[in-house]
């Protein structure tokens, strides 16, 4: 093992005494972020995902069609903690979007920063627009860029000191990411490449990476043997999700600029240049070329702009070191204008991130074209009400046989959530994971549909009629506004014969 770590160490690159930690800016920069997070929370209301997770939370399972068991457990959490309330549940996302910001800072230390340096990497993170986004609501995004950032910490820890025990720590924190999302397979695969073509692939030679290993498999084991169990069902969604792979590739190197901010644009490229040419950096160089491998890999495959997200928590690190350092021997008009570019860059994309104007806005201005969410927040509690209204005008005999169905995952959660309150039965669906929860009872002939495809409704049901259209009242173009209603009656088998036929995974 000593023979590994010196030859992982480069000459020249002796690493000089780390700069204490500013401990009470970063602080306040991370408070700052958290305050913000949960200043909107509730401003418009839960995400489709999060809808999905509360419902999924309520059927504990070691797997689900879609993703793996931590978000829904961690929704349910947020749910018994937060009483069932939106804030509630989005205090968890806030509280990762400081961890984020501190795990920023403690990389740029790591990597030479000084104080201001440090001081920038927290703020870079603060007003990181991909980060500032993703941390509005729990889902699986969210834990998967704070894994990805400790990951990168903890690589970074082993890189600077050669102690190949670190690979342990990692080990669990990549079986643990898997439990969130399998997104983190990509990270590990990118960080390995950057191993082999550097210097450090001398630390690769390791039991305790063998070790580290056989822990993160541990960890995936029981959502790998769901999968297996039901058939790999995740591969189904793979294939939709890459529906959209050409559009993804089409609008993905622009969305690394929108996404972490045009001002932090020139930080993350520093850092990412500064890691591959400085001496002082080159212990370093594996992570950059890891991160830039899951960037470049994640455009190849199709995959969604956010996917690599969790990256430039590393590179906008580095970038601080550099840039943090001539800041700190210049003039403070210098700070004061990188400051106020940081700030500028955030206020600008506040709006797209995050849900601070009126709802009613997005009519006007499409926002939810940019940040798809933002329409997704809207109207959930009208359009199950309008549901509601259409299941009490039944009369009583019908209603006792009559189901709810709805065409996907977010609908069906919205009808969990919200529809006890307006007189509702359980709702199912073919939507990923619901389906797996279904079918309706026996006795239920009839249904009331909500966006279910009517040529479906048609061949399954003897009579299927046009009760509602749903209107957010804002004029807002989601997936939900224009959604139909019907009334189906006369199911024509059995709901165990029928069901196969509303599975929908994507």
């Amino acid at each position: 093992m000593a023979g590994a770590a010196a030859a992982a160490s480069s000459p020249g690159a002796a690493a000089a005494p780390l700069v204490p930690a500013p401990r009470l800016g970063i602080a306040l920069i991370a408070l700052g972020a958290v305050v913000i997070e949960l200043a909107v929370a509730a401003r418009y209301g839960y995400v489709r995902d999060e809808l999905y997770f509360l419902a999924a939370g309520q059927h504990p399972a070691f797997g689900y069609v879609d993703q793996p068991p931590l978000t829904p457990l961690l929704a349910r959490l947020g749910a018994i903690l937060g009483r069932n309330s939106v804030v509630g549940l989005r205090v968890i996302p806030a509280l990762i979007m400081g961890a984020i910001v501190v795990l920023t800072a403690a990389m740029s230390r790591r990597l030479g920063a000084g104080r201001t340096g440090q001081l920038l990497a927290a703020l870079a993170a603060a007003t990181c627009a991909e980060f500032l986004g993703a941390a509005h609501e729990l889902t699986t995004t969210t834990p998967d860029f704070l894994f990805w950032a400790v990951a990168l910490y903890l690589v970074v820890r082993l890189l600077e000191s050669c102690d190949p025990r670190w690979w342990l720590a990692i080990g669990l924190c990549v079986g643990v990411a898997s439990e969130a999302k399998w997104n983190i397979g990509f990270l590990a695969a990118a960080l390995t490449a950057g191993f082999i073509v550097t210097d450090a692939r001398a630390l690769l030679r390791s039991r305790y990476l063998l070790a580290g290993c056989v822990l993160a498999a541990a960890i995936a084991a029981p959502d790998l043997i769901w999968q297996a169990v039901h058939g790999w069902p995740a591969l189904q969604v793979f294939r939709v999700l890459q529906q959209q792979a050409g559009h993804n590739r089409v609008t993905y190197w622009i969305a690394q600029i929108v996404f972490t901010g045009v001002a932090l644009t020139p930080v993350w490229v520093t850092g990412f240049i500064w890691t591959l040419r400085d001496q002082r950096a080159r212990r370093f160089r594996p992570v950059a070329i890891g991160c830039a491998v899951v960037i470049a890999a994640q455009f190849v495959l199709g995959g969604k702009p956010y996917y690599p997200g969790g990256a430039y928590t590393f590179l906008l690190a580095a970038g601080a070191a550099p840039i943090g350092a001539r800041l700190a021997a210049g003039a403070a008009r210098s700070r004061h204008r990188m400051v106020q570019a940081l700030l500028t860059s955030a206020v600008l994309a506040l709006p797209v991130a995050l849900p601070v104007l009126p709802a009613r806005v997005l009519h006007a201005v499409p926002l939810q074209k940019i940040n798809y969410d933002l329409g997704e927040e809207i109207g959930w509690p009208r359009e199950v009400a309008l549901v509601a209204r259409e299941y009490r005008t039944l009369p009583a005999a019908q209603r006792r046989v009559t189901t709810i169905l709805a065409g996907n995952y977010g609908e069906a959660g919205a009808i969990e959530r919200y529809g006890p309150g307006d007189g509702l039965p359980v709702a199912y669906s073919g939507g990923n994971n619901f389906w797996l929860w279904g079918p309706p009872p026996a006795p239920d002939t009839d249904a009331i549909a909500i966006n279910v495809d009517p040529a479906l409704l048609r061949r399954e049901f003897a009579r299927v009629r046009l009760v509602a259209t749903y209107d957010n009242g804002l004029g807002v173009s989601d997936d939900e506004e224009g959604a139909r209603i019907y009334v189906a009656t006369g199911l024509r088998s059995s709901w165990a014969a029928a069901w196969p036929a509303f599975r929908d995974y994507g």
